[in-house]
């Protein structure tokens, strides 16, 4: 849809007799508008995936792996009990320190008992993984040849139709969930918004653009001012900045963090990050300088990448665990980052060049107190505990286990860790240190100290059997289970990448006009979540090399060309989606993962149109060499009538080989599914 010039200077007129104008005035105002016209275009789609198998996301409550497994629980005395303490409990003639040896030493059989995770918190089964109504629209306002805005508004809407959690279930179950953000954990759950803690005790959204609720959400992935002068083009606004010429791979796209609440990154791959790049505020300014030489440059407000929500089909932050986001109360949303990039054609040959300085939008994770004062069970071994710590408290912990443990990283609450099984499964499955995690969520917080939490040492024989009895124990004193809370924070770094590129040329045609590219980047002292969530990163320079070639090509007369992509990657320090290396490959049985010393991925791609263009076939594919396989085939129709209809199914398999927590894929294994995309286009 179009208004014309014509319809401009007419409308102009009209807005200058309004104003009491000279009608005379009109000539003015037809020059001026010469060249203003509005553009509408847009989309409308109904959105769906469907599960092929019954597996459900075991990140999520309603999937965990042990709700239908009862498992016996068996506390320990603790080795770092003092003897005033056991003198109050009038068990001084029974025990003392000689006799408390290790978490091994002394078991309290009276309090044993069995837990089934499904008694509490039941399983579901949903037909569906995704469902949504999305709104899509482009308006490009010219003011002049020079000068445009441009406002993309995007509207999804999610009716819910799931078997989901609902925190208020369990609301009389260890008096409920009372830690963190009300809107994620203590009620349905939330779809769509971005919360972040507001450094008042309270919540907020964490993008200054997006509106969004429990089942809508809205933002505009642009909404700027374009102005072009010869070889200069200025962008100011919300904006995406899109580097690199990878799929499922990003090398040199740097500036934007990601948007993994909708579909996580299981939508069409050959979109590559287009529905995915989370816009910032920034300007961003291209010039054609001598030599072939393009420099593109911006600073932008930085803007996390947001992680699905708590209980939502692509969730994978283990639900048993509480997250805060420090964006606002850290102080990050007030931070900026900004970059270069020099690129160059030449004939066959081209080069390019990235300099960034930016906050990671990822983040890192540590284990973070709760500030929930609930004490433990009133009952059995808890109220044993309440009683030898009440009669002895900790200075400065307060005079309660509810006191003490709000100055911890553990909340009494249902839907945590019920048991050492399940805490060692979990570790090994989001690749962190069971046994480290353990001991850092003990040693970083006084305050667990005081309620007899000791820290383990790691190369005891018997290291993994003191840890599973340390956690059970305090799992039975819970009454249930225990939540862990931790905090997400932001660090700056620099990134520096090189990209080299070639097009072939040969007598033989399907060697020839291969496109090959090359891209390096290198990030000297980034900052890893430490696979012990303790309270300072790991610090290490990490290097990511791409190798990227496609090419069409016509296979036969009777077909249109054939676009073919081939990827391979390569880093030394971090997965695909930055959880570091040295976490990979624990197990249920064994807490202190041996890690692994790079990771590479290899991904090829076609896009084949049908001889009559109604019909597009496409294929898309990620293997990790360690294990895991993703493929994607997809087929497009267009009916005609400005509709499409996608339909395409993802398979993904963690286990092809060896333990599957050595490879990416694992992480996802649950979502295999069938999609399927109906557009108008207006």
């Amino acid at each position: 849809m179009q208004i014309t010039n014509r319809g401009m200077a007419v409308l102009a007129g009209w807005v200058a007799m309004a104003l009491h104008a000279p009608v005379q005035a009109q000539g003015f105002f037809s020059g001026m508008f010469d060249d203003v016209g509005v553009d509408f275009s847009g989309f409308i789609r109904a959105e769906g995936t469907y599960r092929t198998t019954s597996d459900e996301n075991p990140y999520n409550q309603q999937g965990n792996l042990f709700n239908d497994r009862t498992i016996q629980r068996t506390p320990y005395a603790p080795p770092n009990l003092t003897q005033t303490q056991i003198d109050n409990l009038g068990l001084g003639g029974l025990v003392n320190l000689g006799e408390v040896g290790t978490w091994n030493t002394i078991p309290l059989v009276i309090f044993n008992d069995e837990v089934r995770r499904g008694d509490i918190i039941r399983s579901q089964e949903n037909d569906t993984n995704y469902t949504v109504l999305r709104a899509e629209g482009e308006m490009n306002l010219r003011f002049s040849r020079n000068f445009r805005f441009v406002a993309k508004p995007r509207v999804l809407y999610d009716p819910g139709i799931y078997n989901d959690f609902d925190a208020r279930n369990v609301a009389n179950v260890q008096t409920g969930i009372s830690g963190g953000d009300p809107a994620l954990y203590q009620g349905e759950v939330n779809y769509f918004e971005y919360r972040v803690e507001d450094g008042n005790g309270g919540f907020t959204n964490g993008n200054p653009l997006e509106f969004s609720g429990r089942n809508y959400f809205v933002d505009f992935p642009a909404l700027l001012f374009e102005y072009t002068n010869g070889p200069m083009t200025l962008r100011l606004g919300n904006q995406q900045i899109a580097w690199g010429q990878a799929i499922f791979f990003r090398v040199l796209d740097v500036p934007n963090g990601l948007d993994l609440r909708r579909h996580s990154i299981l939508d069409r791959s050959l979109e590559e990050f287009s529905d995915k790049r989370v816009p910032m505020l920034s300007a961003r300014l291209t010039y054609q300088l001598p030599f072939s030489v393009i420099a593109d440059a911006y600073v932008g407000r930085f803007q996390p990448t947001v992680f699905g929500n708590p209980n939502t089909s692509f969730n994978v932050i283990p639900v048993q665990f509480t997250v805060r986001d420090m964006f606002k109360e850290g102080g990050f949303d007030d931070k900026y980052s900004y970059g270069l990039r020099l690129r160059a054609d030449y004939g066959s040959w081209g080069w390019q060049a990235i300099a960034v300085r930016r906050w990671n939008p990822d983040g890192t994770f540590r284990w973070t107190q709760t500030g929930v004062n609930q004490s433990l069970d009133g009952n059995g071994l808890g109220a044993v505990v309440n009683l030898a710590y009440a009669l002895n408290p900790r200075e400065g912990c307060g005079g309660t286990t509810g006191e003490a443990l709000a100055q911890s990283a553990f909340e009494v609450a249902p839907g945590g860790v019920y048991t050492a099984e399940e805490w060692f499964t979990y570790a090994a499955e989001v690749r962190l240190s069971g046994i480290e995690g353990l001991n850092a969520g003990i040693e970083d917080f006084p305050c667990a100290q005081a309620l007899t939490a000791s820290t383990i040492d790691p190369t005891d024989a018997d290291a993994q059997q003191q840890a599973e009895n340390q956690l059970d124990t305090f799992f039975v004193a819970a009454g249930g289970s225990l939540r862990g809370h931790i905090a997400r924070e932001y660090h700056q770094e620099n990134v520096f990448g090189l990209g080299l590129n070639y097009v072939t040329t040969s007598n033989i045609d399907f060697l020839n006009q291969i496109i090959i590219n090359l891209e390096v980047s290198y990030q000297p002292k980034r900052a890893f979540t430490d696979i012990a969530l303790r309270q300072d990163p790991l610090i290490q320079d990490e290097t990511t090399v791409a190798l990227i070639m496609d090419k069409w090509h016509r296979f036969t007369p009777g077909f249109p060309g054939t676009y073919m992509v081939f990827q391979a990657l390569w880093k030394n320090r971090s997965d695909l989606v930055g959880r570091h290396l040295s976490g990979y490959g624990a197990t249920p049985d064994n807490g202190l993962p041996p890690g692994i010393d790079n990771a590479t991925y290899l991904v090829f791609g076609f896009q084949q149109p049908l001889p009559n263009r109604i019909f597009d076939v496409e294929f898309a594919s990620l293997y990790d060499p360690q294990g895991g396989l993703f493929m994607q085939p997809m087929l497009r129709w267009n009916p005609g009538n400005n509709i499409g209809v996608e339909a395409f199914y993802n398979f993904i398999d963690g286990e092809l080989s060896g333990n599957p927590n050595d490879n990416l894929l694992s992480t996802l294994g649950f979502a295999d599914e069938i999609g399927l995309r109906v557009t108008y286009q207006f």
